[in-house]
């Protein structure tokens, strides 16, 4: 395993890791005119421990009104609407 910044090889696969996705999703959502911010909280009924994506324009929630997405769910919504 070779370290290369916040990216790791192994196995010939270069692999990301969740800080590093976090900062990149961050930076395109921002170029869009959004935000990305993570739970602040430990887990409840209104607060799933994931992401949420505000929109800066408005001020308002875009996804995840509950912090119920994953970075995954992040890359996609990034994928479909950027």
């Amino acid at each position: 395993m070779a370290w290369f910044g916040m990216e790791y090889q192994t196995g010939g696969i270069l692999m990301r890791t969740e800080y590093s996705q976090e900062r990149e999703l961050r930076r395109v959502l921002k170029k869009a005119g959004y935000a990305l911010h993570k739970s602040p909280r430990v887990v409840s009924p209104d607060n799933f421990g994931g992401y949420m994506i505000i929109s800066l324009k408005s001020n308002s929630v875009a996804a995840g009104s509950r912090y119920e997405l994953s970075l995954e769910d992040v890359q996609e919504w990034v994928n479909e609407m950027c």
